[in-house]
């Protein structure tokens, strides 16, 4: 008798045991739930407050050197703000130093209001975080209070969770560390707000992905992915996407995908200032003597970043045969880099296109490309910043007016005869082109070789 009593106090304590186990894993379980509840609420919140105030990014200018080009600016603004039937998105392109960055983010700022806008990174492995910092995303979509433990503490407590090798499912769930890259789940984040923003205004939030050129490079299949899913969500009518790009080949790929199908087209380009605002850019916005700023406009062009960069040397005093000089060789290190210089692997067919450029200005597309053997080679050339791709009109031209500027100083080099460029009555020639003797005679070298006095010669 006595042993019966002793085996059922024994039973019963086991028993207590295991409800005591079992009431205090429920309590810290329901305690972790609700924790989790709390943070992942928190991070929904703070995507959506950054999606209806919209990201705001930093101009990036000093106003004294601040130039607004009204159209482009509205052209933007209509773009940002799409209205509820819009189920298109948009890819915005030009060349190295057109101004789009700042463009794109002074229209982004004004319209505010369910925009979004993410910076590729120039190292392009923190696109993922730079895209949650952009929405506020914590990377925190499976948080736990377990999960916080873990993470911060080596107590034996926490292996003890897995009594017995029995592991909760439950805590398995919680404590699950999604294997996505972060650009993936910073995606996913903003589908989620874009859909709530989409129900609560009756219209798509838009997101701007610039400079996706850096993408392209190391990381093509992302830039495949984020097109894909602009298009899907096009159809949707859930988000906008739109897709900044400076070099040439970049909107190639985006055309000759099957998501091209939802862009907006043409894409809409930004290029250079034209002569009357580049002029008033330098003499207003900059304070150069008129004189200065016609000889300043005529050896680099309308291009901001040239403007701007001319500018400065003027202001400091730098006389115009310096700034003239360092120009040519900043030009000339483009065209070393493109393997186009004399001597070089693309020098011949360089020739070819510089001479047909200067007869018509621009290439079709197709003329450009039957100059390789294969489109990688042509493509390899339009990254280099000497010819520029243009989508919109489907040409190749000359990539800024200081690579012609250069080529009509190495006339030689490219096998160019030049004229007098005087304009007359009779043929009233444009002073800023460089032409053949007889506007067809084109010279193109079959050899091209050193000299003994060090120049370079025609054979």
């Amino acid at each position: 008798m006595a042993v019966r009593a002793y085996r059922a106090a024994i039973a019963i304590g086991v028993i207590g045991i295991l409800l005591a186990l079992l009431g205090f894993f429920c309590i810290f379980c329901t305690g972790d739930l609700i924790f989790s509840f709390f943070r992942n609420w928190s991070n929904n919140r703070y995507i959506t407050k950054a999606l209806e105030k919209g990201t705001q990014p930093k101009i990036g200018v000093l106003d004294d050197e601040l130039f607004l080009r009204p159209i482009v600016l509205d052209q933007l603004k209509n773009i940002f703000k799409p209205d509820k039937t819009q189920s298109f998105y948009y890819t915005v392109c030009g060349d190295h130093g057109t101004g789009k960055t700042t463009l794109v983010r002074i229209a982004s700022r004004e319209v505010g209001h369910g925009v979004v806008y993410v910076d590729v990174p120039p190292v392009v492995e923190g696109f993922g975080v730079a895209f949650g910092k952009a929405i506020n995303f914590a990377f925190e979509e499976h948080v736990s209070f377990i999960n916080q433990l873990i993470g911060n503490t080596d107590s034996e407590f926490i292996s003890s969770l897995h009594f017995y090798n029995i592991q909760l499912t439950l805590i398995s769930f919680l404590i699950d560390e999604s294997d996505k890259p972060k650009w993936v789940r910073a995606l996913e984040a903003f589908q989620r707000a874009a859909n709530a923003y989409q129900i609560k205004h009756g219209r798509p939030a838009v997101i701007i992905y610039d400079n996706i050129s850096r993408l392209t490079y190391k990381y093509p299949e992302i830039l495949d992915t984020l097109q894909d899913d602009a298009k899907d969500n096009a159809d949707s009518r859930t988000y906008i996407a739109v897709f900044i790009s400076s070099e040439g080949f970049v909107p190639r790929r985006l055309e000759s995908r099957s998501a091209w199908s939802r862009a907006f087209k043409p894409p809409l380009e930004i290029g250079d200032l034209s002569k009357e605002e580049s002029i008033e850019y330098l003499v207003n916005t900059r304070k150069i003597k008129e004189e200065e700023a016609e000889r300043l406009y005529e050896l680099i062009g309308g291009r901001m970043v040239d403007l701007k960069i001319v500018a400065d040397k003027s202001l400091a005093r730098q006389s115009f045969s310096v700034i003239e000089k360092s120009v040519l060789n900043e030009t000339q290190k483009k065209f070393i880099s493109a393997q186009i210089y004399t001597k070089q692997k693309y020098h011949k067919v360089a020739c070819q296109i510089i001479n047909s450029l200067l007869e018509s200005k621009e290439l079709d597309l197709d003329e450009y490309l039957g100059f390789f053997n294969n489109y990688k080679e042509a493509d390899e050339i339009l990254e280099k910043n000497v010819f520029a791709y243009h989508p919109g009109t489907n040409t190749v031209t000359f990539q800024s007016k200081s690579v012609e500027s250069y080529i009509k100083t190495k006339a030689d080099i490219f096998g160019i005869k030049l004229i007098d460029l005087t304009p007359t009555d009779e043929n009233d020639i444009n002073s800023d082109q460089a032409t053949t003797s007889n506007q067809t005679d084109t010279i193109i070298p079959d050899k091209i070789i050193e000299s003994e006095n060090g120049k370079s010669e025609i054979k």
